[in-house]
Order: C-alpha cells, then sequence, then structure tokens
C-alpha cells in the first residue's frame, strides 16, 4: 500500500534512503541517491534499522521532487524562528 508518493524509506548501508514505491521484494533498483539494492523480501527491524540517519543526498532529492524546501532552511534557526 502506497499513500501516492513516488518514494518510500529503507534503511540501508547505515542511513535511511529513499527507494521508489513501486519496487517489491527481490527487486534490484536504485535509491534516489544513486546506490545499487535489492529490496529485502520481509521488513526490517524497527530498531535499529529505522533510527539510522537520514541520507543526505536522497532527502534533498525526494525534497525536491515533493517540492518541499531542503533542510536546514536559510535564514532559519531548527525552531523554525528567524535568526
Amino acid at each position: 500500500m502506497t499513500d501516492g508518493r513516488e518514494f518510500r524509506w529503507l534503511p540501508h548501508a547505515g542511513r535511511r534512503h529513499a527507494i521508489p514505491t513501486e519496487l517489491a521484494a527481490f527487486d534490484e533498483g536504485r535509491t534516489l541517491c544513486g546506490i545499487a539494492v535489492t529490496v529485502p523480501n520481509r521488513p526490517l527491524p524497527r530498531i535499529p534499522d529505522w533510527c539510522w540517519p537520514t541520507c543526505a543526498g536522497c532527502d534533498l532529492a525526494w525534497r525536491t521532487s515533493e517540492g518541499i524546501p531542503a533542510y536546514p532552511r536559510s535564514g532559519r534557526s531548527p525552531s523554525g524562528k528567524a535568526s
């Protein structure tokens, strides 16, 4: 089941990477940052894999595809207030 988005997140190689939603178990594909992956046939454990940091390259590509400004936004503090 997808939520209408083109990409979903997958823990891989110590980071959370974005992959196309159409990739299913055993499919080979690429993350948004270009790393070759094979989708696992079963869900990965929630901890620690889903606690890994997000890949900066995938995050930027995902935000661009969704029309979301890059993070961190210039001129703003982490709290969202202008600096």
